[in-house]
């Protein structure tokens, strides 16, 4: 234990002084991240490389801490051989975010290189052989490797996608990390316990600089790394004999970030947006809409990460895997209950679910001539839902068979999504679509689609139609917005530090991605 803590100490203090190097030479290599005024709302310019700095300070201490014990002759050649391959993907890792970070790297190329790491590790010897809940024993067999490489990309981009605002993947990576540590010990797994305390501590150092209101950013280098160390260290802490994985712990103590990344792509698919889009709809920015603060969302999202790691940690003590299912599925109850997250991709759902069964229902013989409408308010409380009857009024007298509407606000917390569709049979030779996207002040705010069939009139004439109803939607539309942000300049503005408090001169008080 005395070798866990100094080990823990050392990293902590490297990463504080690698970060602080990493702070001040990051901007000459152009890595910065500037706000945009859309998707990136910070205040000023703030330096990245974050994860550089605790990469190099989690893989110093951690092999001068396995050769100093000595621990690292007494482990396997396979044992052996799955450390140095975290070792390699970590770095390779690291290097796809500086890249993405610097250059910009579009989402399949990323995945790929995720991919590409994955299965490095699985070949290197991270595998889930079987699956141990509930004292049912699964053996996946040939769907080891890619039940495995899913895992891995999950919490991957899981943590990737919880990287919102200053201080929270470094914080759920420090929280997640001693739980993984805690697993390790109580399995016998004492290498693992090691990296993982040594890799809190790394992060904790780096914290120092990323709390609120942070000077610099993980970037996508670190918040990748995070996934990437805790996701494999989550399967090798709480095996049980080889390749069985206790799987009710992994993913208790991962449940917040797994939680939002699948809210994330329920919520995108459903809207009918990309799954790499970007929103605001994410746990943490739920809660800075509703409270307004970092320093409160940053430690209300700890407490429900510390709460699942506790659980899965009992469920490993105890040999209950009750204990981890039954916190998690009551977090989550609590989440929805109160509005907090969830229950807008609980409606979108059920608004999916609805328009199925309604079509199953209906049979075969008969055409139904009902329209199917609905509508979610993804974020905000601005009544969008007068623009929207407008179009819905001009369907219906229209041969029109769908219209559907996406608003996303970032910068003003407003999110709306509604589709309307009449059930009548199309000609799929006469159907003609208008995707447009909707573009106010130079930003992107939306989409409208409008699917319909040809009628008798000519083509100028259905244009004709179209303008009439565009423009006025378009007009009563820039109206909204307007009206919005007048309103949000006149909200108090979370609290942070001066610029000139800061030694770089690099601020942000809210960190959005």
């Amino acid at each position: 234990m005395v070798q866990l803590l100094i080990s823990g100490i050392a990293a902590c203090l490297l990463g504080l002084i690698l970060t602080r190097i990493v702070r001040e030479v990051a901007p000459r290599f152009g890595l910065v991240d500037r706000p945009d005024g859309h998707r990136k709302l910070h205040r000023r310019a703030t330096a990245l490389g974050g994860g550089i700095a605790v990469f190099l300070a989690a893989i110093s201490v951690a092999a001068i801490a396995l050769f100093w014990t000595g621990w690292w002759e007494n482990l396997s050649l396979d044992r052996q051989r799955t450390l140095i391959g975290l070792a390699g993907g970590a770095l390779l890792i690291v290097v796809v975010g500086a890249l993405d970070d610097r250059f910009g790297i579009r989402g399949r190329q990323k995945l790929l290189a995720q991919f590409i790491i994955a299965l490095l590790l699985v070949w290197c010897g991270v595998s889930i052989q079987n699956i141990q809940v509930f004292s049912f024993r699964l053996e996946l067999g040939p769907l080891s490797v890619l039940v495995t490489v899913l895992w891995l990309l999950g919490a991957i981009n899981a943590i990737n996608l919880l990287d919102g605002i200053d201080g929270l993947a470094s914080t759920v990576g420090i929280i997640l990390s001693m739980a993984i540590a805690a697993m390790a010990l109580v399995c016998g797994h004492m290498e693992i316990a090691l990296i993982a305390i040594v890799f809190a501590g790394a992060l904790l150092g780096f914290l120092r600089y990323n709390f609120p209101p942070a000077t610099i950013f993980l970037g996508d280098a670190g918040s990748m790394l995070i996934g990437l160390i805790v996701g494999t260290l989550a399967i090798e802490s709480s095996l049980k004999g080889p390749g069985t994985v206790l799987l009710a712990a992994p993913i208790a103590v991962c449940t917040i970030p797994f939680l939002d990344s699948f809210a994330a792509i329920l919520r995108r698919k459903l809207t009918g947006r990309s799954i790499y889009a970007t929103d605001r709809a994410h746990l943490h920015h739920r809660l800075m809409e509703r409270w307004n603060c970092n320093r409160r969302t940053l430690a209300f999202v700890a407490l429900c990460c510390l709460t699942t790691s506790l659980a899965g940690l009992g469920s490993v003590l105890l040999g209950n895997d009750f204990i981890a299912v039954i916190t998690c599925a009551a977090l989550l109850a609590i989440l929805v209950t109160f509005r907090l997250f969830g229950h807008v991709e609980l409606a979108l759902a059920a608004h999916q679910c609805s328009a199925i069964g309604s079509s199953l229902a209906t049979p075969f013989w008969k055409t139904s001539k009902r329209s199917r409408h609905g509508s979610v308010r993804l974020q905000g409380n601005r009544k969008w839902e007068i623009i929207w009857e407008s179009l819905v009024e001009w369907g219906e007298k229209m041969q029109v068979s769908e219209i559907k509407l996406d608003l996303n606000l970032p910068l003003a917390h407003e999110g709306y999504f509604a589709s309307w569709k009449n059930s009548r049979q199309l000609d799929k030779d006469r159907v003609w679509r208008l995707t447009l996207p909707l573009v106010l002040s130079g930003n992107l705010i939306g989409c409208l689609t409008i699917v319909a069939e040809r009628t008798e009139q000519s083509a100028t004439q259905e244009l004709e139609s179209l303008y009439c109803v565009l423009e006025p939607f378009e007009l009563s539309l820039a109206e909204i917005v307007r009206d919005l942000e007048k309103s949000n300049e006149e909200k108090p503005k979370p609290k942070a530090r001066l610029a000139e408090e800061l030694p770089t001169g690099l601020v942000v008080s809210d960190h959005v991605t």
